[in-house]
């Protein structure tokens, strides 16, 4: 029987450590192994690393090339848009519209952010989203047939379970508030240090960072967290994980928090509710810093509730599955191939 061959975009696959690079590893790694489907991977390099890619997504070798193969059934493109055009279906995955729910300033910046967007929009057959928030803003801001949309929610990887929390690193003690991610605009990190300041202005509470913020208060450090265990390992050692965003297509920190049996306080915005659940408690106004703080010391205060919330999230992470995004992802592949 002849195999469905998809191009896939593996331009970033082997370096992107965002969320985006986790879920492009996540799907490929177990897709690979469907014996329907036969891939090329995609790279800009002018020698491509075929090693770095087939260790990505835990295979010996893989086909690479330089371009989209004109005999490709259809192509998919993981990376939050189309960057390259092609005459083979295409399929794309769209995280988020940030570039046009935040836009730059700066035109020539603008039109480099959306116009992966853009693309999408005009050619792709079929987009992927991972929440029913990112399939609206989909369909609101580039005008996408909801027909076209499908959503497929990420999970977790299997690191990311209950334990004792271990070693903490330098600079860390006591009980700590967690952030994890990075500090754009719609993050809203500013908020949660504002509120951090007001909740516990004695330092008796530490607030910890992935990255570094653009301004650290009293009782912040920043911690590395190079790989899974490390990052794990702050997950299960926090008191609370902090998730003040208000716009994410998904949320990983917030799945990856409940999965570890960690209480989580979550803005109620974006997608953040529809992988939250009952699992987390919520902030309604995440500009408030005031609700943030309130919300602060009260959940540190009570030992019985955070426990409560810490109980539901394995559940409620379990929910959500890599096996069942990949089967959605190669049923999307296959229909369009099927479609051409």
């Amino acid at each position: 029987m002849r195999r469905i061959h998809v191009a896939v975009d593996a331009h970033n696959l082997a370096r992107d450590d965002r969320g985006i690079g986790r879920y492009a590893r996540a799907v490929l790694s177990r897709a690979v192994r469907d014996p329907a489907f036969r891939w090329t991977f995609v790279v800009r390099d002018l020698w491509p690393k075929r090693s770095a890619i087939a260790h990505a997504i835990g295979q010996a070798t893989v086909t690479v090339a330089r371009r989209i193969p004109p005999d490709a059934d259809v192509a998919w493109f993981p990376w939050n848009g189309m960057f390259v055009r092609t005459d083979v279906p295409a399929v794309a995955t769209v995280h988020d519209a940030a570039p046009f729910a935040f836009p730059a300033a700066d035109a020539r910046r603008r039109a480099t952010e959306q116009n992966p967007f853009l693309a999408t929009a005009a050619t792709a057959r079929r987009i992927l989203v991972q929440s029913q928030f990112t399939a609206g803003e989909v369909e609101r801001r580039l005008g996408v047939d909801a027909a076209r949309i499908v959503v497929t929610p990420l999970a977790v990887d299997a690191a990311f379970t209950p334990g004792a929390g271990g070693p903490l690193p330098a600079g860390l003690h006591g009980r700590y508030v967690l952030h994890v991610g990075a500090h754009d605009e719609r993050k809203n990190t500013r908020t949660l240090i504002d509120a951090f300041e007001r909740a516990f202005p004695g330092g008796d509470v530490m607030l910890a960072f992935t990255r570094r913020p653009p301004v650290l208060p009293r009782g912040g450090v920043v911690v590395d967290a190079p790989d899974d265990d490390a990052l794990v390992g702050l997950y299960r050692g926090a008191a609370l994980v902090a998730v003040p965003s208000t716009y994410e297509g998904f949320g990983f920190p917030l799945l990856e928090a409940m999965a570890c049996g960690t209480p989580t306080l979550a803005a109620r915005a974006g997608s953040l509710p529809e992988v939250g659940g009952d699992a987390a408690a919520w902030v309604d106004d995440a500009h408030d810093p005031a609700a943030w703080a309130g919300s602060l010391r009260a959940l540190l205060a009570d030992d019985s509730v955070r426990t409560a919330l810490g109980a539901r999230g394995p559940a409620r992470a379990a929910a959500f599955s890599w096996e069942r995004c990949t089967t959605q992802t190669l049923g999307v592949l296959g229909e369009v191939a099927a479609l051409a």
